[in-house]
């Protein structure tokens, strides 16, 4: 009886032992319905292009592509995706739009983006109310040939009795009222 029981057990072990490997290395019997089941909610491995990312395309399982890119351009119609440090770095070369007005000039204010302004000159309003203002050249130029015409006369030339050659020595007129220039 012994030498039965032996013999079943290892008959036994043998069947549990082929019936593991087999269970790892053999097929599973289905029915098609279940694998057609399994397959139709399966789409074919995506694919794509390097340097673009996968979108999803006008109908189930199909796939388009968007090119990335690094840097922003001046297509408004582009449909690329732009990467987080072209966004940044495209923002941090701008600045909020300048208002200003007319005959203003943008002035810097030391500070990063921050901007000011002055007024031009007008030549028809009193010099005295636009102290703050910026002069154009002309209007400068203007002033400078006016006050040298009308309050300094030339004393010594340098070729003497040469009116047109270079003044070395200026006698100053006496000033007086308030002096306002002219047009060019």
């Amino acid at each position: 009886m012994k030498a039965n029981h032996i013999l079943l057990c290892g008959a036994i072990a043998s069947v549990v032992a082929a019936n593991a490997v087999a269970a790892t290395t053999s097929k599973t019997v289905t029915t098609q319905g279940y694998v057609d089941t399994a397959v139709a909610t399966k789409q074919n491995k995506l694919s794509g292009t390097s340097g673009y990312a996968v979108t999803y395309g006008s109908s189930a399982g199909q796939t388009d592509g968007r090119q990335i890119v690094t840097s922003l351009g001046s297509d408004t119609s582009a449909t690329t995706l732009p990467t987080t440090g072209a966004v940044v770095t495209g923002l941090n070369a701008k600045q909020n739009t300048l208002n200003g007005s007319a005959n203003t000039v943008v002035t810097y204010t030391g500070t990063a983006g921050g901007t000011g302004s002055k007024g031009v000159y007008q030549a028809s309003g009193s010099y005295s109310s636009q102290t703050s203002n910026l002069a154009e050249a002309g209007h400068v130029n203007t002033a400078v040939t006016n006050a040298f015409n009308e309050h300094l006369t030339c004393n010594t030339y340098a070729t003497p009795g040469d009116t047109t050659s270079d003044c070395l020595l200026w006698n100053v007129n006496t000033l007086s009222g308030t002096y306002m220039p002219q047009n060019q």
